[in-house]
């Protein structure tokens, strides 16, 4: 391989966050630049510590607080203004970028989208908050959505169609909905749970018992589990609002999945033939919020943004930017350091959409998202593996639209990265002599306390060291698990270097459209699936006392649509794909290629979709997948 020019100078403006290293979350970018950037933290960070302590009198407590919120809307309008003002380009330039490594702030034909996105949410909010009734002002939001050229959420028309929250839909959400990631096949290992349910009388819609344990055997069973939220206690929980561990089985028949049954606590189990009432509807309610729950904090923040969070940081630090790697990865991570900084504030922070919309706690969402990131191997990642783990494969289940269309991409992204990398690695050998590879893994996959402390920021030496410490910076021992659970600490594969690329590109790229811009489709509209509930099965005497109120509804709308409502970028777009070599562009040409021939295939395949359900798949369509979590 060609000799490349150091990467150490990058290494200075990418830092790790240490003060929350006890955690053993996701590793995170310390986003205070320079000496002048952490001696403005560590003074925040005592600010802070010493109205919490109590340390001050009542007035300067007050003035504290006080300060804070005002420091947070300043925030807020700086963000604001630089949005309004995209075309002044001074303002998206590195004169006014305060917390991130240069080159990192979104660009400004990203924020331009973000303003028309953020027009037609302020005009939608404007004539949204004139109504006095939930129904009624989610429709004059959507109204003005589509006087921006922006639709309404496609499962307010399955609702209408369906008068509501339908079995079918209900079941079909588990495969083609914003979280395609928890259902899984019955297999040997959940024999105690169907036997927990022998009593339990399970008729299909047609009238036809079904025999659980032969259907198992048959595997016609799924299920949808959600055990990380097993561990939340009402302490856990926001005052008011409800979400539990629920568990939804679902039995194949000839075409599609129908719901057998609902267990919402130990030994509640609700069938669409034994409940009464409303029952059956508000089970599947609970589920919808205990679905939405692990999407939001798991299956979207996580297991996305922050999964790949330490990867954005270690390139820059370890791979100089002319290495290969560097060039066929860093595309990829555009404004993800961006958005995810933003999304400390505008999800993560205190009062924030977590908060604010969200049964868990903020201190217990953002543990629940510490779990969920600890507990997964990076190789579990893989979509391959992900589909054997949870035994779906089309021979047990032959129509899953996020499966049959997301395997589309990973072949070809797997191809592209085969096709560019044998380039530079003709075999196993030039893999395992590669410095700066071997030195990416290390930082990756080996534990903290192997690491050297230049990988956290270094307090200036002028600063007191009670003051460092107090600030959470001062660090002699690191903990004993790696930033990325599972990573090899070295590659020695031509293999295993195609599996990993694979695995990035694909997460930053189809697996987030995926899981993101589904979000306003099916969380845009809250009798579908609240982001909250209201009350809890066993006191719940209706629908309306499950759903947010007023406000919280308006707020769940305008959270999902914000969340969906810009597409930056397109997976393999050459404009951002800047390669230079020859052959390097002719692979991402094909990759080009290949990526219009899954367009023409999943576009036929949304024809028939929509044939036998009356809707398509299209997020998984090469036009509306950015080449970046940049959302």
């Amino acid at each position: 391989m060609s000799p490349h020019t150091s990467s150490t100078p990058q290494q200075g403006h990418y830092r790790y966050d240490p003060t929350a290293l006890d955690q053993q979350g996701p590793a995170r970018l310390f986003s205070h630049v320079g000496e002048d950037g952490i001696a403005r933290y560590i003074a925040a960070q005592l600010g802070q510590a010493a109205v919490e302590q109590g340390k001050l009198s009542h007035p300067l407590s007050l003035l504290g607080n006080q300060l804070k919120r005002t420091v947070h809307k300043a925030d807020e309008l700086w963000n604001f203004i630089t949005t309004r003002l995209v075309n002044l380009e001074i303002f998206q330039s590195g004169w006014f970028n305060f917390d991130l490594p240069p080159d990192e702030q979104f660009g400004v034909g990203f924020v331009r989208d973000r303003r028309d996105m953020m027009e037609a949410l302020l005009s939608a909010r404007q004539a949204a908050v004139k109504e006095t009734q939930p129904t009624q002002s989610r429709g004059r939001f959507y109204q003005v959505l589509e006087q921006h050229r922006r639709s309404r959420p496609i499962v307010v028309h399955i609702h209408e169609r369906e008068g509501g929250l339908s079995d079918r839909e209900f079941a079909r959400q588990r495969l083609a909905g914003q979280n395609p990631m928890v259902l899984r096949r019955i297999q040997t290992a959940d024999q105690p749970l169907l036997q927990s349910w022998a009593a339990v009388d399970c008729l299909l819609a047609s009238g036809d018992r079904v025999d659980l344990e032969q259907a198992a055997t048959d595997n016609r069973l799924f299920v949808a589990k959600y055990p990380l939220l097993q561990s939340l206690t009402v302490a856990d929980l926001q005052p008011g609002r409800y979400v539990g561990s629920p568990i939804a089985l679902f039995y194949r028949t000839q075409n599609e999945l129908e719901p057998l049954l609902i267990q919402l606590e130990t030994g509640h189990v609700v069938t669409p033939h034994n409940a009464s009432g409303d029952a059956w509807m508000q089970a599947k309610l609970f589920v919808q919020v205990a679905d939405v729950t692990h999407h939001e904090l798991i299956s979207h923040l996580c297991d996305t943004h922050l999964a790949m969070e330490a990867f954005a940081i270690a390139t820059p630090r370890q791979l100089p930017t002319t290495h290969p790697l560097y060039r066929l990865l860093r595309p990829h991570f555009q404004f993800l350091l961006a958005i995810n900084n933003r999304g400390n504030t505008v999800l993560l922070g205190e009062g924030a959409a977590i908060d604010n919309l969200m049964a868990p706690t903020r201190q217990a969402s953002i543990g629940l998202i510490n779990r969920a990131y600890r507990e997964r191997s990076f190789g579990d990642y893989a979509l391959p593996k992900n589909i054997r783990q949870r035994g779906i494969e089309p021979e047990f289940l032959p129509e899953f639209p996020y499966r049959d269309d997301a395997m589309l991409l990973w072949d070809a992204i797997q191809r592209y990265a085969t096709q560019f990398l044998q380039q530079y690695y003709p075999t196993d050998e030039s893999v395992q002599q590669d410095f700066y590879l071997q030195a990416w893994a290390a930082e990756l996959g080996s534990s903290l306390c192997d690491r050297p402390l230049s990988d956290f920021p270094q307090a200036p030496a002028w600063l007191p060291t009670e003051a460092i410490a107090q600030a959470g910076l001062d660090l002699h021992e690191l903990p004993d698990y790696p930033r990325v659970p599972g990573f090899p600490t070295e590659i020695s594969s031509f293999h295993d270097l195609v599996e990993i690329t694979t695995q990035l590109i694909f997460t930053c790229g189809p697996q987030h459209a995926a899981v993101n811009f589904s979000q306003f489709d099916y969380v845009g509209y809250a009798p579908n699936a609240p982001l909250a509930a209201y009350c809890r099965p066993s006191s719940c005497t209706s629908i309306e006392q499950l759903l947010p109120s007023l406000t919280q509804d308006l707020g769940q709308i305008e959270l999902s649509f914000a969340l969906s409502g810009i597409r930056w970028g397109r997976l393999g777009n050459s404009d951002l794909i800047d390669f230079k070599d020859s052959g390097d562009r002719q692979v991402l040409e094909q990759f080009r290629a290949e990526l219009v021939a899954i367009e023409q295939q999943i576009t036929q395949r949304n024809h028939k979709r929509v044939a036998s359900t009356g809707i398509a798949y299209p997020y998984l369509l090469p036009p509306r997948i950015p080449n970046s979590i940049n959302i």
